[in-house]
Parts: structure tokens; C-alpha cells; sequence
């Protein structure tokens, strides 16, 4: 499995056309889902909060630049700093936790008879995108200790009691919850799915034991990048 998530990202970094077509893509997603999903509740809502508001967005964003550190360390052949290793675990949580959970969101409002429509169906594949990115990461974590581990378990914890912990005094305090838009019906099935994706993944990560020096895969002859 590590094996062919590496033969993909050397697919796409190595094929300047594939690799800007995915960053233009991330880049639209991060500025669509920021700006039209996310947006009127970013401009309503405390500074303090905006980190843990437009999550799929964000991990998105993330991804976007551990691909860029990744494609420029192979360029210059250089190892990843302990500092890149605990980003992109960063952003593989991310992007897994929040593929993951917006692919149930979709499942579970078409289950309830929501209307299956372009839009919806839009998001479901590319939300497909984001998780496959964040497996795409994997790989990649390398050696890192075990309180950096921690530490993004701590924050996807955090975004949990943002996002549901605080819900009633958001609502009353600023007309809104800080967790994505979800019908009333699906929001205990979303906090459960929510606390269900940190805790597996958070104990994915902190079991996790890197292969190797955490040096980027080789190229393989005549495969330098561009």
C-alpha cells in the first residue's frame, strides 16, 4: 500500500502538468469553499475562531503547500525537516478526517431524503480528492517525536469542542454553530462521526513508527523533475 501511495506521488510530482492541474484545483477549492461555503460565517465570527471554522478549505490549503515543500525537496534532493514531518501529518489528518467526514455528511443527508443534486454530487467526488490527497501524505510523515505527534492530535481535539462543545454559546452569542452547515437532524450523528475520525486517527499517528531517514523516495532513472 505505501508502495503504490509513493508511485502516485511520484506520478504526479514528477509531471509538471498533472501536479499544477491538482494545485489549481486544491487552490479553487480552498477559495470556493472559503469564500461561498464558509464565507458569511468567517466574516460574523470572533478572530479566535476562524482557525477551526472552514476545515475542509483549510485542509485543502494544507495539502497545497506540503505538495509544493515536497516537489522543491526533490528538486533540491534534500530531507524534510522535523518542522516539514509534523506539517504534513498535519495536513493528512486533515485532509483524511475531513474527506472522510464530509463523504458520511453527504451519504447521511441523501439517506434522511435530501435531494440528491449537482451541487451535492460535486462535492461528494471532490471531497473524494481531498481524502486521497491526505493518504497521499501518509508516507511522507517521517520521524517525528512523540509530543509533535500529540500536538496535532491536540488540535483536531480542540476543533471538536470549537466546533460542538462550544455550540450552544455560539448560536446564542453569534446566531451560528462553528461546525460546517448541518441540518439539525444530522448533528449528533456528525459530532459522533467527528470524535470517531480524530480518535482512529489520532491513535493511527501516535502508534505510527516512520520508515526510513524520512529522506523523499527516489525518482528513479531519467525521472527528475521539471
Amino acid at each position: 500500500m505505501i508502495r503504490l501511495l509513493n508511485w502516485i506521488l511520484n506520478l504526479i510530482l514528477n509531471n509538471p502538468l498533472i501536479f499544477w492541474a491538482c494545485m489549481v484545483a486544491n487552490l479553487l477549492g480552498v477559495v470556493i469553499g472559503g469564500v461561498w461555503w464558509y464565507g458569511p460565517m468567517l466574516v460574523a465570527a470572533p478572530l479566535w475562531a476562524l482557525p477551526f471554522i472552514p476545515d475542509c478549505p483549510e485542509a485543502a490549503l494544507l495539502a497545497t503547500i506540503s505538495f509544493f515543500d515536497l516537489r522543491a525537496s526533490r528538486r533540491a534532493g534534500r530531507d524534510l525537516s522535523a518542522g516539514w514531518h509534523w506539517f504534513n501529518a498535519l495536513a493528512a489528518f486533515a485532509c483524511i478526517k475531513y474527506g472522510l467526514w464530509t463523504l458520511v455528511f453527504w451519504l447521511g443527508y441523501w439517506a434522511q431524503g435530501g435531494l440528491v443534486e449537482p451541487v451535492g454530487m460535486l462535492m461528494f467526488v471532490t471531497h473524494i480528492g481531498l481524502l486521497a490527497e491526505g493518504l497521499l501524505l501518509v508516507p511522507q510523515l517521517g520521524p517525528l517525536s512523540l509530543p509533535l505527534r500529540a500536538s496535532v492530535v491536540g488540535w483536531f481535539a480542540l476543533s471538536i469542542f470549537v466546533d460542538y462543545g462550544l455550540r450552544a454559546w455560539a448560536i446564542q452569542h453569534y446566531g451560528f454553530p462553528f461546525h460546517p452547515p448541518t441540518p439539525d437532524s444530522m448533528v449528533s450523528l456528525m459530532f459522533w462521526m467527528a470524535t470517531l475520525l480524530t480518535v482512529a486517527l489520532g491513535a493511527a499517528l501516535l502508534l505510527w513508527r516512520a520508515a526510513g531517514s524520512g529522506r523523499p523516495v527516489a525518482l528513479g532513472p531519467g525521472r527528475a523533475l521539471r
